[in-house]
């Protein structure tokens, strides 16, 4: 018996639920509200927050995992937004900010500090080979270094009996926050409700933290009061100016969301930036970097192959040049001078031409009573491949351009 063909309605009808299931993986990359923790704040969710300041710092290591020697604090703060923030990290972050508003409104703690501490001591999670899976918690687990007081380190004898650092002779810093282990048997919490507290957990050690920074009088939005709490926090100028440093940036929206269950090496992402050369040697490798980037650089207009060739009856023999699939998929009886949008490749090909799997899906239910409905949907889609293309994008390119060039990218495949 024949294969039944299936009309152009039902083919569109099959391929909703799969862009749903597509959708819920972009909103947890995304880096719009939907990565915030949206749970209801009840009484008991709320912290107690110390009246008096604590003495003791929560971390002492001098050189902190979280950032790559080479790369000091210039090549830090540069590749703020192609190193990304795993989600379970940023939604531990701003639930943070979310407990301590209510247990300390006077604090006035702002998520991206907490960020800019797990960015530099962990990088959220990710040091050492290490991910954070879906509950947050580090995988394998972070343990620094022991405190034996050797070559600068601080001496801290063993005070958990090995519990928390598995180390019975030398206390270690634990965690994504890397509390040492006196510290967190102080401010621990089970901030995520799992019957534990863990420092290994994002959303406890995030939470505990918050409730350090907050405790005594502080307020902590502005300079003084942040400076101040972060120095308790580690007792280091160099420390406490790299921290205010990255929470400036992210405030200003220069981070992006990853996801969860990768790990990352080297933050160093060029050589351009890499402090054990000479400057010299860094210029050099910033013109090599040029000229590798010009020389992939693609003429605009793109490839008539790639632009809307299977769209429609006159499917634009010019579009695309957004990208290598730029309305490929898109249809439409005008075809576009470029790839990017309500003509090019398909009336709702995606934006800028950037869109794979949002414009594909919305092509195919064009002109079916599903177009509206799916169109959300398919827009937000379509705006996280964006941010992953662009994120990979400028990888590529001298880190000093990083942050002009993402927007730049972003411009292009949401703007056209």
């Amino acid at each position: 018996m024949g294969a039944r063909k299936l009309s152009r309605w039902q083919k569109a009808s099959a391929l909703v639920p799969m862009s749903l299931l597509v959708v819920a993986w972009g909103a947890a990359i995304s880096n719009t509200g939907l990565a915030t923790a949206s749970d209801r704040v009840s009484a008991d969710d709320i912290p107690d927050v110390p009246a008096t300041a604590f003495e003791q710092p929560a971390s002492v290591q001098a050189a902190p995992p979280g950032v790559d020697s080479r790369a000091g604090a210039s090549g830090t703060l540069a590749t703020l937004s192609t190193n990304g923030i795993p989600t379970a990290a940023l939604s531990a972050y701003r639930r943070a900010e979310e407990l301590l508003g209510k247990a300390d409104p006077s604090c006035n703690l702002p998520w991206h500090l907490v960020a800019a501490i797990g960015r530099v001591e962990s990088n959220h999670g990710r040091t050492g080979g290490n991910a954070l899976d879906a509950k947050g918690v580090a995988k394998p687990g972070i343990y620094g270094i022991p405190l034996d007081g050797r070559e600068g380190i601080a001496e801290i004898r063993d005070t958990d009996n090995g519990g928390l650092d598995d180390d019975a002779v030398y206390d270690r810093a634990v965690g994504p926050m890397q509390f040492i282990p006196g510290t967190w048997r102080s401010v621990g919490v089970d901030a995520d409700g799992d019957g534990k507290k863990d420092p290994q957990n994002i959303n406890d050690a995030a939470t505990a933290a918050a409730i350090y920074l907050c405790s005594g009088s502080g307020d902590l939005s502005t300079q003084d009061g942040a400076a101040a709490a972060v120095r308790r926090y580690n007792n280091s100028s160099e420390y406490v100016d790299l921290v205010l440093g990255i929470s400036k940036a992210y405030a200003s929206g220069d981070f992006t969301a990853t996801p969860n269950g990768t790990s990352t090496g080297s933050v160093l992402t060029s050589r351009s930036f890499d402090q054990t050369l000479t400057p010299a040697q860094r210029r050099d490798a910033a013109k090599q970097e040029r000229k590798v980037q010009e020389s992939t650089k693609k003429p605009r207009g793109g490839s008539s192959s790639s632009g809307g060739s299977s769209g429609g009856t006159s499917g634009g023999s010019t579009g695309g040049s957004g990208s290598s699939s730029g309305g490929s998929s898109g249809g439409g009886s005008t075809g576009g001078s470029d790839g990017s949008g309500s003509t090019g490749g398909g009336s709702t090909g995606g934006s800028g031409g950037g869109s794979t799997v949002g414009g594909a899906v919305q092509g195919a239910v064009k002109d079916t009573p599903l177009a509206p409905i799916t169109k959300p949907v398919t827009d937000l889609l379509s705006a996280t491949e964006a941010n992953l293309r662009c994120a990979v994008e400028v990888s590529l390119l001298p880190v000093d351009t990083h942050a002009a060039r993402f927007k730049a990218c972003m411009d292009k495949y949401t703007k056209g």
